[in-house]
């Protein structure tokens, strides 16, 4: 049992290792992610929608320095239901398909900068939109 559980191991490695190999990691483009997030043929693509914008926007808030980024998102409370904010999303992106090839992560932060801008911050959505560093 000992062994075969190594050999599995060793498989699933090598496998790890021969995909890092074909090339750089893909992100899901904003179209691709749209594209899901219009699905309403059953939940699934509904739950991965809203989980991804949720964890694109706990991305922001953990990664984001105090000091040396000022903040661009500021979410009021009560805040809308997740399921609202990626339908405003789906919506925004529509009105701005210059965004389709863009990576879906870069895109929602564009579209939460101009949908929750923080009124006490220095930085525009404007400007926001333009800092966001890929």
């Amino acid at each position: 049992m000992k062994k075969l559980s190594i050999i599995l191991a060793s498989l699933l490695m090598s496998v790890g290792v021969a995909s890092a190999a074909t090339g750089s990691p893909m992100a899901i483009s904003t179209l691709e992610l749209v594209s899901v997030c219009s699905d309403q043929s059953s939940p699934s693509p509904q739950t991965y929608c809203d989980i991804y914008g949720q964890g694109v926007y706990d991305s922001y808030l953990v990664t984001r320095h105090p000091q040396k980024a000022p903040e661009f998102v500021c979410v009021v409370q009560p805040a809308p239901s997740r399921r609202d904010v990626m339908n405003q999303f789906v919506d925004w992106v529509k009105v701005n398909p210059s965004y389709n090839s863009v990576p879906a992560a870069d895109a929602l932060l564009r579209f939460l900068a101009v949908r929750f801008p923080c009124q006490s911050s220095s930085m525009s959505p404007a400007n926001a939109v333009n800092k966001i560093v890929r």
